[in-house]
């Protein structure tokens, strides 16, 4: 089932990869990781913190 994400995740052309699930952000991550691409998946809550500022 990864390898499907990660190949439609590759072929989509997308730069970033947002998701709220982390074990399947873990299980694309280290797909990704292991096929040395450099697309990786962040945490929903992770981007909407950074983009919105943080804690400043």
């Amino acid at each position: 089932m990864v390898a499907d994400k990660t190949r439609s995740l590759k072929e989509s052309g997308a730069h970033k990869v947002l998701s709220a699930d982390c074990g399947c952000l873990m299980n694309i991550n280290g797909s990704l990781e292991k096929q040395k691409e450099a697309l990786r998946g962040q945490h929903l809550a992770s981007f909407l913190w950074q983009r919105t500022g943080g804690a400043q």
